[in-house]
């Protein structure tokens, strides 16, 4: 807290973890770290701290399924699957027989073996290479936190006391802590912690709660009482703001809540340019609780949907009954659209029970992706039988995930032949479908003229493109601020996709984060992508884009974007167009 007094206008930069503006008074959470006993037990006692930590674990998932219940009622989709994987963490072998096992083998009372497994698994996230999955850390730390709360007969949800339309500021929060605020209770929330890809970030953006967060000692610098503005969409957090400043941002609310109204209303609208070039909007998802948002968003079906989340926090891998049943909802849901499935992109940072992976010092180039499908055809195969029946439902575009050369593409293209007649020697009916490849490596991008012979569709993935192709961990704070999609080698690459595709007459798209930044519509557009695919949220913004700008005017911020040296000339040519042309999308109101 500044002891010396407040200023005014005091900005905290950070991380927008969801777009919106929230103007009220703070309200600090104190969640100091519990001070956990330890002490040893005697054999006889083993059985009693046993039952102390089953008793403990059932509480914590009556609690989470209050959550879940809470959120339900509230219109929350994505949220239950978030809490859904709570609860299969609390019920893993890891944690709770992990614990257990503590107990028995070092005689310890089970505070201290609760927090010595939470240890272990935070270790094993913390080495992971996924900034995704990395955050799930603190998803660890919720659950070890929320049994030794139970476990030490203390208040577990400290939140359930701030106070209505307040700021919440804390060091950190999970998605229960969001559960239990919800958006009636507080205006908005501001964290030390965070990234864009955590659980409570997630939540925050479904709830249309304003947030910031990664601001790394905001808890230090604000008291309760003081007043705030938590701006989510530029990522910043105005400390003590003057009445020019509460006014400002007001407006800008205002304005943003009012436009956002205004252009969802065209969702059922075609992405059709004014000299009539259609542009298909489609959506990108992971869970199943996605797609109705999807559908409310006017997505024109899905361009990437990540099947390895089907594989992980389960006790076995899905049959191909599984993966047919999941494919047809989908496909029922979005007809009569297409929906292009990821096959599974095991490995590396994603690691399912049943799949034997060795460690290795470099897993993001290592046994993943498509290379997994020859050491472990088996899987591949399974996914590929329910897949291919799922083909009387709709079309289906079976998208193969790090694809680096032809030969690669065509033994997965064997494979796929040989389910295919498996099937129909079965009397399976196969409908039409189609085989992609994902361009996101630099050696794709260079034969992409030889894959386009052999491919149905191309999808660029753009998140691994860029980091391999410039050689960056954007999680890496060294380096984070050399990743940056306009880069004049990413623009060029994306060119070159574009046009190999064109004269192999094949459609091709970009389903990476890229499609999901209205800032970058145009060019893309401009460079011959004529599918794009990304966060449903973003498709009425990328959608008004389309429908108010010609093709002809998208080449040509294109070609301008491609004659420039750096990243840093892109940018500002590119925010300089789509300022003037769309300020009420990306120019503050006010």
């Amino acid at each position: 807290m500044n002891l010396a007094g407040p200023r005014k206008n005091v900005v905290l930069r950070g991380i927008g973890g969801s777009p919106n503006i929230a103007v009220g008074r703070v309200q600090l959470l104190d969640r100091r770290s519990l001070k956990i006993p330890k002490y040893h037990v005697r054999d006889a006692d083993v059985e009693y701290e046993i039952k102390r930590l089953r008793e403990a674990l059932d509480k914590s998932e009556r609690q989470i399924i209050s959550y879940k219940e809470r959120l339900h009622e509230s219109g929350s989709r994505e949220s239950g699957s978030i809490l859904d994987a709570y609860l299969l963490m609390l019920r893993d072998d890891a944690f709770s027989e992990g614990a257990r096992a503590k107990i028995e083998a070092d005689l310890v009372n089970a505070e201290w073996a609760v927090r010595s497994t939470v240890k272990e698994i935070r270790q094993q996230f913390e080495e992971l290479d996924d900034e995704y999955f990395r955050e799930r850390r603190s998803d660890v730390d919720f659950i070890g936190e929320r049994v030794l709360h139970n476990l030490m007969g203390k208040r577990a949800d400290p939140v359930q006391q701030v106070d209505y339309g307040a700021i919440l500021v804390a060091h950190d929060l999970s998605p229960a802590d969001t559960a239990a605020m919800m958006r009636h209770r507080i205006l908005g929330f501001a964290t030390d912690l965070g990234a864009s890809t955590s659980h409570t970030a997630i939540l925050a953006r479904e709830l249309g709660i304003p947030a910031v967060v990664g601001l790394e000692n905001v808890t230090e610098q604000v008291g309760s009482g003081d007043l705030v503005i938590v701006d989510g969409v530029h990522g910043v957090v105005i400390l003590w703001p003057d009445e020019g400043a509460i006014a400002l941002y007001t407006r800008r609310r205002d304005a943003r809540i009012a436009f956002e109204r205004e252009i969802l209303k065209n969702r059922h609208l075609p992405a059709t340019t004014r000299d009539g070039v259609v542009v298909e909007l489609r959506a990108n998802l992971e869970l199943l609780d996605q797609l109705p948002m999807a559908v409310e968003h006017g997505a024109h079906g899905i361009g990437l949907y990540r099947t390895e989340f089907l594989f992980l926090d389960r006790e076995f891998l899905p049959s191909a009954e599984e993966h047919y049943l999941f494919a047809r909802q989908v496909l029922d849901e979005m007809a009569p659209y297409p929906v292009t499935f990821r096959t599974v992109d095991l490995g590396g940072d994603k690691l399912a029970r049943g799949v034997d992976i060795h460690p290795e010092e470099n897993p993001a180039l290592g046994l993943r992706g498509i290379r997994l499908y020859a050491a472990m055809p088996w899987l591949f195969r399974e996914q590929l039988r329910g897949l291919l029946r799922a083909t009387q439902h709709g079309l289906v575009r079976i998208m193969l995930p790090m694809v680096s050369g032809v030969a690669e593409l065509r033994a997965a293209k064997w494979m796929i032949k040989e389910v295919e007649d498996d099937l129909r020697a079965d009397g399976v009916q196969i409908g039409k479908y189609e085989v992609g490849a994902m361009i996101e490596m630099p050696s794709a991008v260079a034969v992409a003229d030889l894959l386009a012979k052999e491919c149905d569709f191309f999808s660029v993935g753009t998140n691994d493109l860029i980091q391999y192709a410039l050689g960056i961990d954007r999680t890496n704070e060294h380096v984070a601020y050399l990743y940056h999609p306009l880069h004049p080698a990413i623009l060029r690459m994306l060119r070159d996709v574009a046009n190999a595709a064109q004269a192999a007459r094949i459609p091709v798209s970009v389903c990476g984060e890229m499609a999901s930044v209205p800032l970058f519509t145009m060019v893309l557009v401009g460079l011959g992508y004529r599918e794009l695919s990304m966060t449903a949220t973003s498709l009425p913004a990328v959608k008004f884009i389309v429908r108010e700008t010609t093709t002809a005017e998208c080449v040509a911020l294109a070609q301008k974007s491609l004659a420039c040296a750096t990243f840093f000339e892109v940018e500002d040519a590119v925010r300089e167009e789509m300022v003037g042309r769309f300020p009420r999308l990306f120019k503050d109101e006010g």
